[in-house]
């Protein structure tokens, strides 16, 4: 997994757009994800827990409308 490069410049320096693309793209996926972990609500284990079970419940309902379940 690449590793962010450091950050480049001073604080409250402005940088241009094209150096703010090549610095996201150094972030794999993966790790932007692992350093932003309330982006996808998963801060705690407790948290995480709740988040899966409300979208498989979510998922069920999404499915049981897409199969016409409960048959009116």
């Amino acid at each position: 997994m690449a590793e962010p490069s450091p950050s480049h410049g001073k604080p409250g320096q402005r940088v241009s757009a094209l150096e703010l693309e090549v610095r996201q793209r150094d972030i794999s996926i993966s790790a932007f994800f692992l350093k932003n972990r309330h982006l996808l609500g998963v801060e705690t284990p407790a948290k995480a827990l709740v988040t899966a079970v409300k979208k498989a419940v979510d998922n069920a309902i999404d499915a049981c409308e897409d199969a016409g379940i409960p048959r009116k």
